[in-house]
């Protein structure tokens, strides 16, 4: 991935950063299945381990997907094992979280890795912890800005990559209100979410009669995000025969619709995101590898929650801002320090999730943290529902949400409804009709 030093820069305009004066390091290992490999943290987060994230990916099954992980600092370099099944070994010490000052070797697993500390570099960062809609405090994610804002100046493409919930889309949005593109439309479009029958039309559109139930004719992504920004969430997981066909669109600048027999113009930016390490796909022909060159001419990664822990609080409390009634609110510490220590599998999402149910269920109330789809009433998972058909599935599942948050809002608005379908964001009647079906005896409006 790169960072600004690497970035062509004779076609941007000056955007402010500042920066910041941190150690810089290389890493390799020496003994091991993987003996050899080295790579050089040039960024300020830096992630070893066997999974597709990592930044140097080894090998070794004694190492745990997600390992160890370096983090650049003024002081040195702040090395920590996130988690890993058989530990880090700092001599004959296990060792958690460490800054280092100075050359020293780890051993993770069974495989033996030398860290050198280089000299001091500087590492440009966004004069703001704000980027479109995207807040972040940390140096990782404020070196992130930085790039973007640089980024958005120009019309190269960018692949956006992180783990499900970092806030891919927000960043993307945000590119495309900070570029010369700002005031045509943004068109986002989930490529992991489309069936794979219908996904060119929706990127080409179609015309009338080109296949069973095209009735009339329908522009395409591409055509509704001419002289704006395309963004392709999820673009890793397009099909594999779709991917020549969106290249042909790329580089000729045009599309055909589907049944169609002339080509249409378009003029997008393009901006990808994608869960998955689009490189290591390509490599294994998991991915066509000219889409991902010309997709990837700026790539970045966005570091997962737990890794910056730092941005935590500075998101809750922005999230508790966008709620009325809940602008000046302040978490009590006992909920602060929960917040830092919960380990955010899912991410920004789900602190997002996390302070919306805060604000309905207080902060005392059980199953206030928890997995996405959990339910919170009964104490039942989504697992006792996975012998049921879906739709009958996601019925019992809505059901236990209803029986937990309404009576909750009912409460919070003193028991009087109109209130609470205010708070509630529905129409009065629709919250009587909900607050009555729960109530019923046999789960039914009369």
């Amino acid at each position: 991935m790169k960072h600004l030093s690497d970035f062509e820069t004779n076609a941007l305009t000056d955007v402010p950063t500042k920066t910041i004066r941190v150690k810089s390091a290389h890493v390799s290992v020496t003994n091991g299945p993987d003996a050899g490999r080295s790579a050089r943290i040039d960024r300020p987060s830096f992630l070893i381990g066997t999974g597709p994230t990592a930044d140097l990916r080894l090998s070794d099954d004694t190492v745990s997907r997600e390992h160890l992980r370096f983090t650049l600092q003024e002081d040195g370099i702040h090395v920590r094992d996130v988690g890993s099944r058989n530990g880090t070994w700092l001599g004959t010490v296990r060792m958690n979280d460490v800054v280092v000052a100075q050359s020293t070797s780890f051993l993770a697993g069974s495989t033996t890795i030398a860290l050198d500390v280089e000299a001091a570099v500087d590492l440009p960062i966004s004069a703001t912890s704000q980027f479109g809609g995207a807040i972040g405090e940390s140096t990782a994610m404020r070196h992130l800005f930085a790039l973007l804002e640089r980024a958005a100046q120009t019309e190269v493409s960018v692949l956006i990559e992180g783990e499900s919930g970092v806030g891919k889309d927000v960043l993307a949005n945000g590119i495309h209100a900070a570029s010369a593109r700002a005031d045509g439309p943004f068109v986002a479009l989930d490529c992991g979410a489309i069936p794979h029958n219908l996904i060119e039309s929706e990127l080409f559109g179609h015309e009338r009669g080109a296949f069973t139930g095209a009735d009339r004719s329908r522009e395409g992504a591409f055509v509704q995000a001419h002289g704006g920004t395309l963004f392709l969430d999820e673009i890793g997981e397009l099909p594999l025969e779709m991917q020549p066909k969106l290249l042909r669109a790329l580089e000729a600048r045009e599309v055909r619709p589907l049944g169609g027999r002339g080509t249409r113009s378009v003029d997008v930016r393009i901006v990808a995101a994608t869960n998955r390490n689009l490189s290591e796909a390509a490599n294994a022909n998991e991915f066509r590898r000219d889409l991902f060159y010309r997709l990837a001419v700026l790539r970045v990664g966005v570091p997962p929650l737990r890794e910056r822990k730092e941005d935590v609080l500075p998101l809750a409390y922005a999230f508790l801002s966008r709620i009325p009634g809940f602008e000046d609110t302040r978490l009590s510490p006992d909920l602060e320090a929960m917040l830092l220590s919960y380990p955010w599998p899912g991410n920004v999402r789900e602190l997002r999730n996390v302070i919306q149910r805060y604000t309905v269920l207080g902060p005392n109330a059980a199953g206030l943290f928890g997995e996405p789809g959990e339910a919170r009433a009964g104490g039942a998972s989504g697992d006792d529902l996975a012998h049921l058909p879906y739709l009958e599935a996601k019925a019992v599942a809505i059901e236990r949400f209803e029986r937990a948050y309404l009576p909750a809002v009912l409460a919070r608005a003193g028991n009087v409804v109109v209130r609470a379908a205010e708070l509630a964001g529905v129409r009065r009647g629709s919250f009587h009709r909900m607050l009555h079906r729960i109530r019923s005896p046999h789960g039914a409006d009369e």
